[in-house]
């Protein structure tokens, strides 16, 4: 079980950490009542921000200024939920994956907030956030290897196993897995609304909450 997340020195107060741990879900294909508040929020946010500058947008700022704190070029390297936003902007249409993903990229987008999905039996904790080292690398999900120097990076006793930006396969949630741990990074300065993201997976999945902290 993962209660808890060692934030390295140099990531302390540069963000919000949620830790949300549910077991028993059921990975399946995303109803179409999903798929429509998916797609709803993406035409909303396409007609919301179609004609402002996204990098001037307060919480994709805060969020940036996470990557800045690893020397990370943000408009190189983009948060996943930055990247979410602009595919929605663009009206290039959001990838559908299963009900437990489609799920995070739903509260990703509506927040801003970029989050990790990871198959909890896949990871051995003890888990830290910390800034990558220049050799260190995985393959992303939908993505050739990354090199990861200077990502903020989630690791555990095998290795970085996800960022902000891609998370790994190694970690991936597929159909077989059934215990998820949710990693959401927020602005310092706000709550993570756990008990909403919880109650609207077991709506679309099941499961039930084994952690729920925000560190």
């Amino acid at each position: 079980m993962v209660d808890t997340i060692h934030i390295a020195k140099e990531f302390e107060g540069a963000a919000r950490v949620g830790i949300l741990q549910m077991d028993g879900v059921r990975v399946q294909e995303s109803p179409e009542e999903l798929k429509a508040m998916l797609n709803g929020l993406a035409d909303e946010f396409a007609r919301k921000y179609k004609d402002q500058p996204l990098g001037e947008i307060q919480t994709v700022k805060q969020i940036r200024a996470i990557f800045h704190r690893a020397g990370l070029d943000p408009t190189r390297y983009r948060p996943s939920s930055e990247s979410l936003l602009r595919r929605a902007v663009k009206a290039k249409g959001l990838y559908f994956i299963n009900s437990v993903v489609d799920l995070i990229n739903y509260f990703s987008l509506k927040m801003l907030w970029p989050m990790g999905l990871y198959d909890a039996d896949k990871l051995k904790p003890p888990i830290t956030w910390r800034i990558g080292k220049e050799g260190e690398t995985y393959t992303g999900i939908g993505r050739d290897p990354l090199n990861l120097a200077h990502f903020p990076l989630l690791v555990d006793e095998e290795g970085p196993f996800g960022s902000p930006i891609s998370d790994s396969m190694r970690s991936r949630v597929t159909g077989e897995c059934t215990r998820i741990l949710w990693v959401t990074f927020a602005p310092a300065d706000v709550r993570i609304p756990h008990e909403e993201f919880a109650d609207t997976m077991i709506r679309f999945s099941g499961g039930v909450v084994k952690v729920a902290t925000q560190l």
